[in-house]
């Protein structure tokens, strides 16, 4: 489902953008979208840094499983 635009960062080089918000696996999470900047898809909304690290955890396994279907 979209669910409108939110502010994602790159956890690789660390890039903010607005991106569409589309939920992941019908989750409360939200899909991965693509890096403008360095075309990672290893990103995830939000930049509040005090949720930033918890967040970061739970999109690790995203993105390792997005990375072997990639592959």
């Amino acid at each position: 489902m979209h669910l409108g635009s939110t502010i994602f960062t790159c956890d690789d080089c660390g890039k903010r953008f607005v991106a569409p918000n589309i939920e992941y696996l019908a989750t409360a999470l939200s899909m991965p979208m693509q890096c403008p900047r360095c075309g990672s898809m290893h990103t995830m909304p939000g930049i509040m840094s005090g949720v930033l690290n918890f967040r970061r955890s739970i999109y690790q396994k995203i993105w390792k499983e997005m990375d072997k279907e990639e592959n």
